[in-house]
Parts: C-alpha cells; sequence; structure tokens
C-alpha cells in the first residue's frame, strides 16, 4: 500500500472559451469537473498503474464530499479529518488565443491545531505497514511550515520512504528531514539551488537526498541515483494538455520505487505517466495502456556528473 499525502485538495476545473477577454464578460463553452490537487493526481495515477493507495487530506464542505466520492468509485481509500469551509476549487482555462492553459489556484480552507493533530495522528497510523509515502502540494491555511517536516520524521522513524513534491519553505524544511526522493521542475530547482545548469542543480542537491527528479518540460526528466545522471524525454505529437504530467511524472517515480526497477527503468515509467497524461483530457490522469506503449520509446542517455 502507498499513502499519498495531499492536505490540500481540490476540484479541478476545466474551463473552455473559445476566446478570452479581460475586463469584458466571457462566455464558457463547455467545463468539467475532476477530483484534483497535486496528491490526488498522484493517487489516481498509482491506482491506474496497479498500485493499492491510500489518500490522506483535509475534506471540507460539498466539495470535499464530492472529491472523496468521486474517488472512492476509482477504488481509493480517503481518510482524514473534516474541516469548516469548503475544499478549494482550481481552474484550468482552454482558449483558442494567449490565455489557454492559464490556471487559477483556490487557497482552501483555514485549519485548527487540534485538526492538524488529528492529521498527524492519522498520518502516523496510515504509513504502518505501507510500502512507500507520496506528499504532494499546497497545504491549507494555518499549517506551520514544517509540517511536511515532521512527516518525513514520522515516516523515516518506520523506515518508509517518503517521496516529496512540494516548494518554498516547506519543501526546504521537508528536505532537511531526509526523503528518499524529490520531485521539482526546472524553475523549482532553479530558485531553491539558486543554479540554473542542470548538472549543477543535481549536484548540489546530491548530498541532500538519496534520489533527485528535475523535469523540464518537452526537454524531460534528469534523474539523479547514485552519482548517476540520466536524461529521459519523449517526443509527443498531439498534445492534449500538459497540465498535471508531473504529478503523473511523481507516481510513475512511486510506482518504480516500490516496485524496485533500476534507475532506466524507472526513468522510462515516469516519463511515460507524464506523457501518458498529456493525451486525454482529465488533470492529472492518464490510462495504463497508454503508458505501456510509451515507455519503449522513452529515450534514456547518460549525463556525466561533472559541471560543464
Amino acid at each position: 500500500m502507498i499513502v499519498a499525502v495531499c492536505p490540500n485538495p481540490s476540484v479541478d476545473t476545466v474551463v473552455n472559451f473559445d476566446h478570452f477577454k479581460g475586463g469584458e464578460v466571457n462566455r464558457v463553452v463547455d467545463e468539467q469537473f475532476f477530483p484534483g490537487g497535486k496528491g490526488t493526481n498522484v493517487a489516481k495515477c498509482i491506482k491506474e498503474l496497479g498500485e493499492e493507495v491510500m489518500l490522506l487530506g483535509f475534506w471540507a464542505g460539498p466539495t470535499g464530499k464530492w472529491i472523496k466520492q468521486q474517488l472512492k468509485s476509482r477504488g481509493i481509500v480517503c481518510i482524514g479529518p473534516e474541516v469548516d469551509g469548503w475544499t478549494r476549487s482550481c481552474y484550468t482555462y482552454r482558449t483558442n488565443d494567449s490565455f489557454t492553459e492559464t490556471e487559477v489556484l483556490g487557497v482552501g480552507p483555514v485549519i485548527d491545531k487540534n485538526r492538524l493533530q488529528q492529521f498527524y495522528h492519522l498520518f502516523e497510523e496510515a504509513v504502518k505497514g505501507s510500502s512507500l509515502v507520496a506528499m504532494s502540494g499546497s497545504w491549507p491555511q494555518g499549517a506551520p511550515e514544517d509540517a511536511y517536516a515532521s512527516l518525513v520524521e514520522t515516516a523515516n522513524s518506520q523506515n518508509i520512504p517518503v517521496v516529496l513534491d512540494a516548494t518554498g519553505n516547506r519543501f526546504a524544511k521537508g528536505l532537511e528531514k531526509k526523503p528518499a526522493a524529490i520531485h521539482l521542475n526546472k524553475k523549482e530547482t532553479a530558485q531553491f539551488t539558486g543554479m540554473q545548469n542542470i548538472r549543477g542543480m543535481l549536484i548540489n542537491l546530491a548530498d541532500k537526498v538519496a534520489m533527485t527528479a528535475v523535469t523540464d518540460g518537452k526537454r524531460g526528466l534528469y534523474l539523479m541515483h547514485d552519482n548517476n545522471i540520466l536524461h529521459g524525454k519523449l517526443g509527443l505529437e498531439n498534445i492534449h494538455s500538459a497540465v498535471g504530467s508531473g504529478d503523473a511524472l511523481t507516481a510513475g517515480l512511486c510506482v518504480s520505487m516500490v516496485r524496485g526497477y533500476d534507475d532506466k527503468s524507472t526513468t522510462r515509467l515516469a516519463v511515460a505517466s507524464g506523457a501518458a497524461n498529456c493525451l486525454h483530457q482529465e488533470i492529472g490522469m492518464f490510462y495504463k495502456k497508454d503508458v505501456d506503449k510509451l515507455k519503449d520509446l522513452v529515450i534514456v542517455e547518460n549525463m556525466e556528473m561533472e559541471i560543464s
């Protein structure tokens, strides 16, 4: 069982326009609703790849109830405290102009100390006997800066590997507690390390974490593990949407670790998972049959550790 942590789930709404004009009335062509939030997307994709997964989050109001119902129908167990308010909504605007793929992210409910302690307790119980923990995304208002650090420390005390995909101070503090692996995109990695060179970024992180996955959009994945850097890439001709591809890639990384794949196989599955997300309308989701087809098309190359 993999435990996925999504502190701030959302109803992901895809809103389609013919054209979008700022400051004017815009009529929607159609809209679609999906259970979302980074950790929710990771959980959906892990389940699609054939592994059992449990999702821990804070749930609020009708939107939180709807997300849990949607995930239950997919065979995903959801746990976590009920809090006041509504679970947030996030929006992706798709248009025929420059506004396409614009994202608007809701802030989420406010949590208090009692609900936070309940969350920590549920996490401690959930990870007992689990194979891996995936932690992804933001936290609701009221969560402390060391929230991820506390969870990583708890998992480490039970010898459960953690994959951390987050940003900002919560990521930095979580990294200090030594998760097994991290996933960032290139922009986030540059902000954290202060470097622009991919090799430099990875080498900077080498003494902080055993495995680092850095994604760079269509340029692919750079995976560092055991003083070895692999570059995996896959060209797609028809891309429906790339939103949520990072979460899909994180799921591929988690499943690879649980199954004990070598680094090249891990790179292939992770890249294929991220790419498969681009083929369909739903955000942060794919079909396993697409991943299976794409895996063999992923090009994996070795990179030198030295900074050029």
